[in-house]
């Protein structure tokens, strides 16, 4: 393998090396797979468009939509202000858990598809298809919830306009934007999370204003709403009821802190992705401390648990910081909130089409799916795979029918959150399996970019959890009285069709488990490379960096 300076010139290619270089060149060898390994060279016509900047702030802000802001109000409602923060500190947990194992994995092999590739690799091809498909699909659910949201959202100022025409504008926005270059979407996500972060900021201190008695009516309300029963009572009364309280919050938070893999995802589009996909989904555990827990915090202390406009789906008036500021008397705030969860609705709607497009172009590029969904347009775009996955989009016109948008709201809801945490467990063995593969095969996981913290305990853990919640999702209806054919189907119908699926595709492939002696890490050598690259050949071009930029990102990272 040569160490020539042209050689690895591609590979750092308009890469930030270590944060403090960046090094150009327009030098491309003919055959870079003999030294780049797989993560440069499939998918050769999609273009690297992302940079750290891009992938930082979508792992901090794509998520962030209508779960947080509308499906917290239900959860609120149920559980009360501290069930519904320890609820969601749970599934924080666990995602931030789930973003962990996904950097390493990611930073190994950084590919189009991302875990849908690193899934048969580990176990076996009946479950990575499986869980491939599912997750597509999922994303595609996602995609037209958020724009059922958002369209049903502008009704909060034109309640006289048909929502099939706001419908038709966010879907064909969402589609255009689809097919244009990848720095396009990262520029537009930038934008909108920036936006979606700066807000969320923004209602924290407002909302903490209210609560000191800042507010128009000066009333100071400190922690009242706290006083008597945090933590409210399920279905049962006692210790048992409020324990079901918080676990019923579960799957709200399972949707409202889903898709963390979105940074990961595109992983051969994102510049030099072994350093900036790690960095990008580490800082996970920050947007759920910040924007999710402290946002929640400031809404339950303002919010009471026993208003009656909370939990009434995809409304925006049903949301509890609308709520909390059209109580607090301040006119021009709930207009604000409904203009920044539009724009979080529609972004999430978004980034869920470009997250469903790569996954079918790495189940393409796996053999796994039709080879069609590898071509791309002149901008590098993945046309088929891109207008496959729109085709869930026309759904959102339930909206337009009656009292429907609030039951498609929290069926779907429930659907994608289900279809989440399946995928998360099946994350977490493969995980398992990378994990003691390595130490079969004698491999050290220190040679890795990133080596994530506490494993393989951290993977085992929430992978058990995420298959607990998955089988008791639906736990209600299963109480005397409380039966409801579409909530059961809602909770369970993808455990059903994940069975299923693998179950037909075991006997009707060929598809034995992976043994840890079968493994491919041929991916090490390029990873060797890459860091001797770092090292050795380029280690004069680095730039001193500011010690605050060191600081702070040694701070965010942790």
């Amino acid at each position: 393998m040569a160490n020539s300076h042209s050689e690895f010139a591609p590979l750092l290619m308009g890469y930030h090396i270590d944060s403090d270089v960046e090094v150009q060149s327009t030098h491309v060898p003919a055959s870079p797979s003999s030294y780049l390994g797989r993560a440069s060279t499939e998918e050769a016509q999609l273009r690297r468009g992302l940079n750290g900047r891009h992938t930082a702030i979508i792992a901090i802000a794509a998520g962030i939509g209508t779960g947080l802001f509308l499906g917290s109000g239900s959860a609120l409602s149920i559980a009360g202000p501290l069930g519904l923060l320890i609820g969601y500190a749970i599934m924080g947990v666990v995602n931030s858990g789930i973003a962990f194992i996904s950097a390493e994995t990611a930073a190994f092999l950084p590919v189009s598809g991302g875990f849908i590739r690193h899934i048969p690799m580990f176990t076996d091809r009946a479950l990575g298809i499986t869980v491939g498909y599912m997750f597509w699909y999922l994303l595609c659910i996602t995609s037209a919830t958020e724009v059922v949201a958002a369209s049903s959202l502008i009704s909060f100022w034109r309640p006289d306009i048909n929502a099939a025409i706001f419908i038709t504008l966010f879907g064909v926005a969402v589609i255009s934007l689809n097919f244009l270059p990848v720095h396009v979407y990262g520029e537009i996500e930038f934008f909108f999370g920036l936006l979606k972060c700066l807000m969320v900021i923004g209602l924290i201190l407002a909302g903490l204003i209210v609560d000191l008695g800042g507010s128009p009516s000066g009333e100071f309300i400190g922690g009242r709403n706290w006083h008597g029963n945090p933590i409210k009572e399920y279905l049962v009364e006692g210790t048992t009821g409020r324990f079901l309280a918080v676990w019923s919050t579960l799957i709200n938070a399972a949707f409202a802190l889903g898709n963390i893999q979105i940074a990961a995802i595109g992983g051969s589009e994102c510049v030099n992705p072994r350093v900036n996909l790690p960095k990008a989904l580490r800082r996970t555990f920050w947007r759920i401390l910040i924007f999710y827990l402290l946002s929640l915090l400031v809404v339950g202390l303002i919010v009471s648990a026993d208003d009656e406009r909370l939990g009434k789906g995809s409304s925006t008036a049903s949301s509890p910081f609308v709520v909390a500021f059209t109580t607090a008397g301040i006119k021009a705030l709930p207009s604000i909130i409904n203009a920044i969860v539009i724009t979080s609705a529609f972004s999430s709607g978004n980034g869920m089409i470009f997250l469903a497009s790569r996954t079918l172009v790495g189940l393409a590029s796996d053999g796994y799916a039709s080879r069609i969904f590898l071509r791309t347009n002149r901008f590098g775009a993945p046309y088929w795979a891109v207008g496959v996955s729109c085709a869930f989009l026309p759904l959102a016109y339930l909206n337009c029918s009656g009292d429907t948008p609030t039951t498609v709201f929290n069926w779907f809801m429930s659907l994608v959150a289900i279809a989440g945490l399946n995928v998360y467990w099946v994350i977490c063995v493969a995980y398992v399996r990378f994990f003691l593969g390595m130490r079969a095969r004698g491999i050290d996981r220190n040679i890795l970019f990133y080596k994530s913290w506490g494993q393989p305990w951290v993977a085992i853990a929430c992978g058990i959890l995420c298959f607990i919640i998955v089988l008791t999702s639906g736990f209600p209806v299963f109480f005397p009285g409380n039966w409801s054919t579409s909530t059961f189907l809602s909770n369970y119908m993808n455990c059903f069709l994940f069975v299923i699926l693998y179950v037909g595709l075991k006997f009707t492939t060929d598809s034995p488990w992976i043994k840890y002696e079968d493994m491919d890490f041929s991916e090490i050598d390029a990873i060797k490379a890459e860091k001797a690259a770092i090292k050795g050949d380029f280690g004069a071009l680095r730039k001193k960096t500011p010690w605050w930029r060191v600081v702070l990102e040694k701070f965010l990272d942790q």
